[in-house]
Protein backbone atom coordinates (compact mmCIF):
# COMPACT_ATOMS: atom_id res chain seq x y z
CA UNK A 1 0.00 0.00 0.00
CA UNK A 2 1.30 3.62 -0.86
CA UNK A 3 2.08 5.67 0.99
CA UNK A 4 0.93 8.78 -0.53
CA UNK A 5 -1.02 9.71 -4.14
CA UNK A 6 0.61 11.57 -6.85
CA UNK A 7 -2.23 12.93 -9.23
CA UNK A 8 -1.74 14.69 -12.41
CA UNK A 9 -3.70 17.51 -13.57
CA UNK A 10 -4.45 18.96 -16.61
CA UNK A 11 -3.13 21.63 -18.43
CA UNK A 12 -6.02 24.33 -17.81
CA UNK A 13 -6.31 22.58 -14.52
CA UNK A 14 -2.53 23.06 -13.06
CA UNK A 15 -2.55 26.57 -14.78
CA UNK A 16 -5.53 27.46 -12.84
CA UNK A 17 -4.19 25.44 -9.77
CA UNK A 18 -0.76 27.60 -10.08
CA UNK A 19 -2.59 31.20 -10.48
CA UNK A 20 -4.32 30.30 -7.12
CA UNK A 21 -1.72 29.55 -5.15
CA UNK A 22 0.01 32.58 -6.52
CA UNK A 23 -2.55 34.55 -5.45
CA UNK A 24 -2.46 33.30 -2.07
CA UNK A 25 1.24 33.99 -1.48
CA UNK A 26 1.90 29.84 -1.16
CA UNK A 27 3.31 26.83 -3.07
CA UNK A 28 1.47 25.02 -5.53
CA UNK A 29 1.46 22.38 -3.34
CA UNK A 30 0.40 23.93 0.01
CA UNK A 31 -2.47 25.30 -1.73
CA UNK A 32 -3.78 22.50 -3.17
CA UNK A 33 -3.53 20.24 0.32
CA UNK A 34 -5.21 23.16 1.98
CA UNK A 35 -7.44 22.78 -1.05
CA UNK A 36 -7.95 19.36 -0.76
CA UNK A 37 -8.29 19.35 3.20
CA UNK A 38 -11.11 21.74 3.00
CA UNK A 39 -13.13 20.28 0.70
CA UNK A 40 -12.76 17.07 2.17
CA UNK A 41 -14.08 18.67 5.68
CA UNK A 42 -16.91 20.34 3.90
CA UNK A 43 -17.97 17.45 2.08
CA UNK A 44 -17.87 14.89 4.53
CA UNK A 45 -17.70 16.54 8.03
CA UNK A 46 -21.72 16.37 7.89
CA UNK A 47 -22.45 13.02 6.87
CA UNK A 48 -19.40 11.30 8.87
CA UNK A 49 -21.48 13.06 12.52
CA UNK A 50 -24.65 12.18 10.98
CA UNK A 51 -23.11 7.94 10.28
CA UNK A 52 -21.45 8.39 13.85
CA UNK A 53 -24.85 9.29 15.30
CA UNK A 54 -26.40 6.77 13.64
CA UNK A 55 -24.02 3.80 14.92
CA UNK A 56 -24.47 5.42 18.26
CA UNK A 57 -28.16 5.66 18.87
CA UNK A 58 -28.91 3.33 16.04
CA UNK A 59 -32.00 5.43 14.78
CA UNK A 60 -31.88 7.19 11.17
CA UNK A 61 -34.60 9.02 9.55
CA UNK A 62 -36.01 8.44 5.64
CA UNK A 63 -35.04 11.14 3.81
CA UNK A 64 -38.23 11.43 2.09
CA UNK A 65 -39.58 11.75 5.42
CA UNK A 66 -37.36 14.40 6.20
CA UNK A 67 -37.94 16.61 3.65
CA UNK A 68 -41.61 16.44 3.98
CA UNK A 69 -41.35 17.70 7.79
CA UNK A 70 -39.27 20.42 6.05
CA UNK A 71 -41.68 21.16 3.99
CA UNK A 72 -44.47 20.93 6.25
CA UNK A 73 -42.86 23.47 8.24
CA UNK A 74 -41.49 25.44 6.01
CA UNK A 75 -45.49 25.85 4.93
CA UNK A 76 -47.17 26.21 8.39
CA UNK A 77 -44.55 29.20 8.97
CA UNK A 78 -45.11 30.61 5.44
CA UNK A 79 -48.84 30.90 6.80
CA UNK A 80 -48.09 32.72 9.94
CA UNK A 81 -47.01 35.42 8.36
CA UNK A 82 -50.09 36.05 6.14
Amino acid sequence: MADGADIHLDPERAARLRAAADAAGVSLETYALQALDQALDDEWSEAIAALEDHDRTGVSYDAEDAIAEFRANVEAGLAKRK
